[in-house]
């Protein structure tokens, strides 16, 4: 009677559709907010970002710009003497230096919407011509000028375009306020782009609303069990878990999304091998050595047997040696393969490849567990190291665990500007640089692994001499004994 009785009922008074309509229905306006939601934080955050970015420039700017000299040029008003030409140039200099496409200038004497110029990058405009404030910039300036704290303004427009400003105080020598750089940046292509996002984003989610309500009106029954077991599924990959799997028995298209959702993980995890496997094959080619990021990335592995490290910074350790120097790839190979001194300008090129690396890295989330080795395998312990200055603790563990290991394999091995050494001496340099050049407590664990074994990991003679080695593994020498891979000499 009650099956009868549920079988005349209409579809859409019937319980299981209804709720599951109305869940679907809630879940298609939710991702219409939502998409609202990050459009206004992407706006907000590309506007924060830019105006941070201006700011830096015009701080930095301000501080180059002697406020005696440009106070003096203002009480003349000329545009013809030694020290206007001089306030000039440092303002040409600023803005190439930061490939700014619009002049860069400062201003006095804000009053009644008005101030005047003073000294601009580009074209000839005198001394104390006036330069009228829209009424967006005139707060931001007035308090730059009167509270001597650097400001910028949001997105506004004038006759001109779509610009945001940065305000930064020149100051004398007795810390008044004389002036404030401005540093304009024309808005109107990020404007574009952020329309472009919207139009995009309101399609996507209205598309994604439509199909969410009619797929969810026919799976309203069957969706609660596979769903938990995807629920499941999910947990684990945010977890950081991409081998989990969850045996969904449902054979309709919850039961297919679970096993293309494993698939997926699958790939992706064969995927990020493969995009290792990759990179590490063409900076082993360009090295000139088969195998030898391997083998640091083996021999970094057993020292972390031997420290108290999770399972993902031994993840984030292996990756991190794997890919350490693949800054260099912005390096000339006549640099890096320099068999004598390096100059100032090819030391100062060196150095920069840690920041280079970062920078290729962190465009690709899969493999931003690196940057902490990447970032900080030439800092040293004794805070000496480059290219950040990072002293002790403030190293990442991972970066100093391998620093000890990259420094090992390097001085085992021969290298155009020196030969190889003996691994006994190269255990004897890392003992005398504990606590200096390295973590005391990562080099008693090198040194509680027998020389035997370590011969081994590294493919080095018992008599020191290296398995192979190739040209190009790293430049070494510094103003200590112990030898850094890839650090200038001093």
């Amino acid at each position: 009677m009650e099956s009868a009785t549920y079988v005349r009922l209409p579809v859409w008074r019937r319980l299981g559709w209804r709720l599951g309509g109305s869940l679907i229905l809630l879940t298609a306006v939710g991702i219409l907010v939502s998409g609202f939601l990050q459009y206004r934080a992407q706006d907000r955050l590309l506007r924060q970002s830019l105006g941070a970015l201006l700011l830096n420039i015009a701080r930095t700017g301000s501080l180059l710009i002697d406020g005696n000299m440009h106070q003096a040029v203002v009480e003349a008003g000329r545009t013809d003497t030694p020290q206007y030409r001089a306030i000039r140039e440092q303002l040409r200099r600023i803005q190439q230096t930061n490939q700014l496409t619009d002049a860069v200038y400062t201003l006095s004497h804000i009053e009644d919407g008005m101030a005047r110029f003073a000294v601009i990058s580009e074209w000839n405009v005198p001394v104390g011509d006036p330069y009228r404030l829209v009424p967006e910039i005139q707060p931001v300036l007035h308090r730059v000028l009167t509270d001597g704290t650097a400001a910028y303004t949001d997105i506004y427009r004038n006759e001109h375009g779509v610009w945001i400003t940065a305000f930064a105080p020149v100051k004398n020598a007795a810390g008044k306020t004389v002036a404030a750089l401005d540093v304009d940046f024309p808005a109107n292509v990020y404007l574009a782009q952020l329309a472009k996002i919207r139009r995009r984003l309101y399609l996507y989610s209205l598309a994604a609303a439509i199909l969410a309500l009619g797929a969810g009106i026919f799976l309203a029954r069957r969706i609660t069990r596979p769903l938990g077991q995807l629920s499941g599924l999910a947990r684990g990959v945010v977890e950081g878990d991409l081998s989990t799997r969850a045996h969904i028995r449902a054979r309709d298209e919850i039961g297919m999304l679970g096993n293309v959702f494993y698939l997926m993980m699958d790939r992706l995890r064969a995927s990020h091998r493969s995009m290792t496997d990759v990179l590490v094959r063409a900076l082993e080619a360009r090295g000139g050595e088969t195998g030898s990021l391997s083998r640091v990335a083996k021999a970094a592995l057993v020292v972390a047997d031997h420290l108290d490290l999770t399972r993902t910074q031994r993840e984030a350790l292996e990756l991190g040696a794997l890919l350490h120097d693949i800054g260099e790839i912005r390096t000339p190979e006549a640099v890096l393969q320099k068999a004598g001194p390096l100059t100032r300008e090819e030391r100062h090129m060196v150095e920069q490849h840690p920041t280079w690396g970062v920078e290729i890295l962190e465009r690709v989330p899969l493999l931003t567990p690196a940057l902490d080795v990447v970032a900080g395998h030439h800092e040293r312990y004794d805070g000496s190291g480059y290219p950040s200055g990072l002293k002790a603790e403030t190293i990442p563990l991972t970066a100093r665990i391998f620093a000890v290991v990259d420094t090992m394999d390097a001085m085992t091995r021969d290298r155009p500007y020196r030969p190889r050494r003996p691994l006994s001496e190269a255990l004897a340099e890392l003992r005398r640089e504990g606590g200096k050049q390295f973590d005391s407590r990562i080099v008693e664990a090198v040194l509680a692994i027998p020389e035997a074994r370590w011969a081994e990991i590294l493919e080095v003679m018992e008599t020191g001499q290296a398995a192979g080695a190739g040209p190009a593994a790293g430049r070494g020498g510094t103003s200590t004994p112990v030898e850094s891979p890839r650090r200038p000499p001093d």
